[in-house]
């Protein structure tokens, strides 16, 4: 176990004892940064490096949208992909006049964050920026913004893998599986793949190219290609390009495989058929025709100068824009998740099935029915601006609105129950939907200026966003060694809190409410200790505190969460052969009164976790913070610099040690603390260096390296030194 602090008198004796000082200017001695060390005492830490896992990050949102005027819209930020991993740190709102400010605090492992503007219509524009971007331009005119959750593989190059490399005039011809012919600079002439893959990185002019059996064309991005000719014979045969610059100067009947991440322009007609399975990332402009016999799947955008045929057997999945100029003949079944507009005519036959999910949209000028129209979901919308003719055979059912604003002209066929024949579907604009309709009309319930939608408090007028450290769902962890201005054993879990804060903000990002999550899960050392919180938030601002006792001799924020660990938790939770028992959760709340911006605030990762020994001979006194924050005007500065430490008031050093070791550290998440490593039962009792892989390494380096020491990672960390519950 862990002996007590010796007197500070005593402390003080022993410190007059001085030891001659060489008139040679020693060397300052480097750190090894390639390798971990032995234990604590030979870590070498830069003067001024303070333990921060997080940093404080001012942004700036900038919204250049006029088409909300000065209705507010909700910014969010994520430390991560919203769709996938990424959780909430900070929320306000902004408009047309107003950008949206913040500090925010975010782990210094995290170099990316996205950005999500929802706006009064739901809809929304995301946009993924560098960590460390002061201002973020959100230019989202026709709601243009990141799509997430599509993988796209990446472009290939000609700077490696390549068999060989050709350039200038001449024919390739490849009949080599395995072979990878590159094409770079400037290329005249034609390509015979029968096998193996020829990749374009170059500006290529190819009058005949024919793909048979398992070969592969790939063309860069960055490459320009014309072709004059260009058969894909081959059903196994794959054609993939990511660049903008293709173009095909006549027609383009593919019976292979074909992938569009880019631009491509085909001059004549377009005739999916074979066996062809043709998928469009990016966008397809197509001078004449387009007619499907297989399997077209477009995700991107595809625009067709003249008619469109669905012809029997073939597969059609439309996810975002398809406009076709003139006509539409379907014979066959589509799926249309997004936005299809036909300029002129469009007639749905008999094996015909216009099937439309959750919100799509189909525009055209004039619609014959003789087969089907379906909604499945959510309500989609058909939007015809002349004539509607269903014929006998023609059906309309499911989740419809059928909009013609001159009224269905003839119907001798179906219209199922569930279809209502008005035009006030809201769809709203979008990157695929260039028209959107209807007009959505949100409630502002509590009268704040912030719509119900982007409201997260949509009934309270003082309350609208959440700004989260260190996020929306996880909580981060401070844990502590006990024995200042003793150095202790460097274990960290003589006392370990996890926390998380909220910063309430309202309709226009001034803080309006704090709320707190605090839980105790380890009192690891002899001593029985307090833990308070203080916040950079003036005491005269606040209300109704709930959870906690303040400290009312501060001009800032102090909180007392509990004032004896002992007594909160009747065993340590640190020692293995120990029983455990449960953690002790507080919540602490308080309102604040004409509260400043998050920006003023200083980020909410700034607030000051620290703790007293509530020990008859110590008392209030002794503090013990991070590194770098400073003593309340409660602490003791008498004991400043007595045996290990080394704080510097009027250098604003704060709880290091005289070698730059602290006595406490934040992890911006849930820390799996170290084992009362001297109970392990080893010759030689362990550290956190021993426990963490890379705790030496990371702060050797000024945490230029391994700032993410502290995860689960392989190699990170020797599980036995772990506490587990």
């Amino acid at each position: 176990m862990k002996n007590l602090l010796v007197a500070v008198l005593l402390v003080a004796l022993f410190s007059q004892c001085k030891k001659n000082v060489s008139s040679e200017t020693p060397k300052t001695p480097t750190a090894d940064l390639t390798q971990n060390v032995g234990n604590i005492n030979q870590m070498i830490v830069p003067s001024g490096f303070n333990y921060r896992t997080s940093r404080n990050i001012n942004v700036q949102v900038i919204v250049t949208n006029s088409e909300f005027g000065t209705q507010k819209q909700r910014i969010e930020i994520y430390d991560g992909n919203p769709v996938s991993n990424g959780n909430l740190i900070a929320s306000g709102s902004a408009d047309f006049q107003n950008s949206f400010s913040s500090n925010i605090s975010l782990p210094n492992a995290v170099d990316v964050i996205y950005v999500v503007k929802r706006n009064p219509d739901n809809s929304t524009v995301t946009q993924k920026v560098p960590a460390n971007s002061p201002v973020i331009i959100l230019s989202d005119l026709g709601k243009r913004g990141l799509s997430l959750g599509k993988s796209m593989p990446a472009s290939p190059d000609c700077n490696s893998g390549c068999t060989s490399t050709v350039t200038g005039n001449q024919t390739v011809s490849l009949n080599t599986a395995g072979a990878v012919v590159c094409i770079t600079g400037i290329f005249n002439g034609n390509i015979d793949l029968n096998r193996g893959t020829v990749r374009i990185c170059g500006n290529a002019t190819i009058g005949n190219c024919n793909m048979n059996n398992n070969s592969t064309l790939l063309i860069a991005a960055g490459a320009t290609v014309t072709f004059s000719n260009f058969n894909i014979n081959g059903n196994t045969a794959v054609f993939s390009n990511w660049s903008n610059n293709v173009s095909i100067s006549g027609g383009f009947s593919p019976g292979g495989i074909v992938n569009n991440y880019g631009s491509m322009s085909v001059a004549g007609t377009f005739n999916i058929n074979g066996s062809a399975i043709v998928t469009n990332e990016g966008t397809i402009n197509i001078a004449q025709s387009l007619n499907n016999n297989k399997t077209l799947i477009n995700n991107g955008t595809i625009n067709v100068s003249e008619s469109f045929a669905q012809n029997g057997g073939g597969a059609f999945t439309n996810n975002c824009k398809f406009v076709v100029n003139k006509d539409a003949a379907l014979n066959n079944p589509i799926t249309n998740t997004g936005y299809i507009r036909v300029i002129q005519s469009t007639t749905v036959n008999g094996g015909g099935n216009i099937i439309l999910s959750n919100g799509a949209m189909f525009r055209s000028n004039n619609m014959t029915i003789n087969g089907n129209i379906t909604g499945t979901g959510t309500t989609s919308l058909v939007k015809v601006a002349s004539n509607t003719t269903i014929n006998g055979g023609g059906r309309i059912t499911g989740t419809i609105q059928y909009c013609d604003a001159n009224g269905i002209e003839t119907n001798t066929g179906t219209i199922g129950s569930g279809v209502s024949l008005a035009c006030n579907q809201y769809i709203p604009v979008s990157s695929c939907n260039p028209d959107g309709n209807g007009v959505i009309i949100i409630p502002d319930t509590d009268g704040d200026g912030a719509n119900d939608n982007i409201d997260e408090y949509p009934t309270d007028p003082a309350l609208a966003f959440n700004n989260y450290y260190p996020d929306a769902k996880g909580t981060a962890t401070v844990a502590f060694e006990d024995l200042w201005p003793n150095r202790g054993d460097y274990d960290l879990n003589d006392l370990v809190v996890d926390f998380r804060h909220n910063i309430i903000t309202n309709a226009s990002n001034n803080i309006a409410k704090y709320v707190g999550y605090y839980r105790l899960r380890a009192s690891g050392g002899a001593q029985h200790i307090a833990f308070c919180m203080g916040m950079p938030i003036s005491a005269d601002l606040i209300d109704k505190l709930e959870g906690a006792t303040q400290e009312t001799e501060h001009s800032n924020v102090v909180f007392e969460v509990f004032a004896d660990s002992k007594k909160e938790l009747s065993n340590w939770n640190t020692v293995p052969s120990q029983p455990k028992v449960e953690y002790k959760e507080y919540n602490v709340s308080f309102i604040v009164n004409k509260g400043g911006s998050l920006k003023e605030l200083g980020g909410v990762a700034a607030f000051d976790p620290f703790i007293w020994m509530n020990e008859k001979e110590k008392g209030r006194g002794y503090e013990i913070h991070v590194p770098g924050n400073a003593p309340t005007k409660l602490a003791d500065t008498k004991v400043f610099g007595y045996a290990d430490d080394d704080t510097q008031l009027e250098k604003s050093k704060y709880y290091l040690t005289k070698t730059n070791l602290p006595w406490a550290i934040i992890v911006p998440e849930t820390f799996d603390y170290c084992s009362e490593l001297s109970q392990l039962g080893l010759k030689e009792t362990p550290d956190i260096t021993q426990t963490y892989l890379h705790f030496a390494q990371w702060a050797q380096s000024d945490g230029k390296i391994y700032a993410d020491w502290y995860k689960d990672l392989e190699g990170y960390r020797n599980k036995e030194y772990i506490y587990s519950k």
